[in-house]
Formats: C-alpha cells, sequence, structure tokens
C-alpha cells in the first residue's frame, strides 16, 4: 500500500547497501494546444548525486536538457534541484509542483492527482518489477498538468503559452543499473517492454507489458470508482524500417470481470528518449523511447492521448563518446 511517506527518497535496504539504489520520478506534459511535449525525469540516488532531465518536443522541435548534480547521500524530503530543474511535493499523493529556468525554455508547472494512486504490489499477481531487478516499490498516478511554459529560443522566442492537459507520472524506488551489464555485445533490434499511458476524460489506463507469455503483467484502469488492476495485457506494436522507432500501437487489455478493452494510437506528434544510465555516465543502459500519440478505445469510440512508452535491447549505440 502506497503512503504518504513513499513520495520522498527511500534508504537503501540492508541487503544492497554498497550498491547503487535510488528514487526515480517520471512525469509527462501531453499538450496538443500549445504544442508541447515532454517528459520530466530524475533519479535520485545513494552515491550523492542526482540525474535531472527535461525532454521537450517544442512545436515539432526537440529541445531537451540533463544534468548530474549533487545530492545527500541520505534520504530527505527534497525539493529536489539542481539549480535549475526542481521538483517538489506540495501535498503527498495528490499535488506536485516542477519548474525549470533553462536558456532556451522554461516553466512553472503544477500537477495534480485526477484519480487515486495505483500501488503496482496490487496488480493481480503481484509487480512484474521484482523479476527485473532489485525492487522497492512503484506507484502511478493519472494527473492534470497546468501551468505557464516560455519557449526562449528559435522562431516563438519570447512566447508564454498557458498549458492545461493530462498526464501521468510514476515514482519508483529500486536498484536499477546496479548490476554489471554484458562485457560486450552486437547490435540487434529486441522489442522490449510496452508501458501506454493513456489519458481519456473520465478514464486512465496503464499497462506494463514484456514479450514474455510467462512474465507478469502488471496495470490498472482509473476512473470515478478508483484504480483497479487489469487481468491481463498484449501490445502489439509497428515499427519503422530502422527496427527502432515505433509507429504505431494497439493494446488489448482484460478486467477482471472480463470486460475486453482495445487502444490504438493514431497521430503521433514525436518522441523523445530517457537518459537512462548507471554510475558510468558513458555507458547507455538502456532505450527507453517516449512517443507521444493520440489514442482511441475501439469499443465505445473514447479519444484522448499520452505516452506510448517502450523499450528496444540491447542499447545502441552502447558508448554515447
Amino acid at each position: 500500500m502506497t503512503i504518504p511517506e513513499d513520495e520522498y527518497r527511500h534508504a537503501v535496504p540492508d541487503a544492497l547497501e554498497g550498491g547503487l539504489w535510488g528514487d526515480t520520478l517520471w512525469v509527462s506534459v501531453v499538450d496538443r494546444d500549445a504544442n508541447i511535449f515532454g517528459i520530466n525525469h530524475f533519479h535520485l540516488t545513494n552515491r550523492g548525486w542526482g540525474r535531472f532531465e527535461a525532454l521537450y518536443v517544442i512545436d515539432g522541435v526537440q529541445q531537451q536538457y540533463g544534468n548530474k548534480h549533487p545530492l545527500p547521500v541520505d534520504p530527505e524530503n527534497g525539493p529536489w534541484t539542481d539549480g535549475l530543474l526542481k521538483y517538489e511535493v506540495i501535498k503527498p499523493l495528490e499535488e506536485i509542483r516542477i519548474t525549470f529556468d533553462g536558456p532556451r525554455f522554461g516553466f512553472d508547472l503544477t500537477f495534480k492527482g485526477r484519480f487515486d494512486v495505483f500501488d503496482y504490489d496490487d496488480s493481480i499477481n503481484g509487480t512484474p518489477f521484482h523479476e527485473a531487478m532489485a525492487h522497492g516499490g512503484h506507484f502511478e498516478q493519472g494527473m492534470h498538468c497546468t501551468g505557464s511554459f516560455e519557449i526562449r529560443g528559435g522562431p516563438c522566442k519570447g512566447e508564454v503559452r498557458q498549458l492545461d492537459s493530462f498526464s501521468h507520472r510514476d515514482h519508483s524506488w529500486s536498484a536499477r543499473f546496479a548490476q554489471e551489464p554484458e562485457w560486450e555485445y552486437s547490435q540487434q533490434n529486441i522489442n522490449g517492454h510496452c508501458w501506454p499511458s493513456i489519458q481519456l476524460a473520465d478514464k486512465h489506463i496503464n499497462t506494463f507489458w514484456v514479450p514474455d507469455p510467462t512474465a507478469k503483467i502488471g496495470g490498472f484502469v482509473s476512473d470515478a470508482n478508483g484504480s483497479r488492476a487489469i487481468l491481463s495485457s498484449h501490445c502489439e506494436q509497428l515499427m519503422e524500417d530502422n527496427g527502432r522507432d515505433a509507429a504505431s500501437f494497439r493494446y488489448t487489455l482484460e478486467m477482471p470481470d472480463g470486460e475486453i478493452i482495445h487502444v490504438r494510437t493514431g497521430r503521433k506528434y514525436g518522441q523523445v528518449k530517457l537518459w537512462d544510465r548507471g554510475e558510468n555516465d558513458l555507458e547507455n543502459r538502456l532505450d527507453c523511447y517516449e512517443p507521444f500519440f493520440d489514442f482511441e478505445v475501439e469499443e465505445t469510440g473514447e479519444r484522448g492521448y499520452g505516452v506510448a512508452e517502450y523499450s528496444v535491447h540491447p542499447p545502441w549505440p552502447r558508448w554515447l563518446v
């Protein structure tokens, strides 16, 4: 069960003492009217540093910021900032604020919960993440994003746009990227996980799916009745010729009462890729893509928008230097 204290940094478990451990925060911005799409991403570690990312597509152009900045080794309650990008908990499990004062763009955004938090430990067969990493916990929530966004470069320099759209966030604490990868590997294009955040007028849908029939499935549907775990899911994805860029997705979700929900993607607005590293800043550890799409529920015709995260393995290029 997620508790208010889970909004903040978590201490490394005794069994993992000495290894890389951290809290990861992921918050989306998908505002079609403002033509601004982005992911705010933070990795707050027990090594005395955190990574701060604001990865955006503004009027179809990628503009991204990333920084590695000192943090206290011992867990604390923030706010967490590198001096430009800041994440602040306003009301645990209900409201957060993210601000950025960068050279090319800046923003002051408030995210309020649309629905209840869903704890991935409440998935039908338990969280799928224990099998993939030394996992502490993971919760997610459909959000409502409002605030101002200033464009400080390019043809629209000086414009301030007001954002008002649905959003999604998650918070994990784990030992991801603590283990060393293989000594060497070749370039391949193997589809990994799919993790959409499907934002509709009166509900929010999420699932975590991997192309392994023996793997656990996580995910939920949030609406006025609360956040309910799904029973199963499946993802069909169409890739571009390069084997890395996704063209479209179709998701099949089954609820415990037997209801089947099919969701397909529509227009794609662009994408970014997370800055996923371990302790070696030069080594790419995961190719995790964040494309921004329209969505449609086939059974009802409901339309929405969101992010269709997916990964391709192994990460390539491996060495980013």
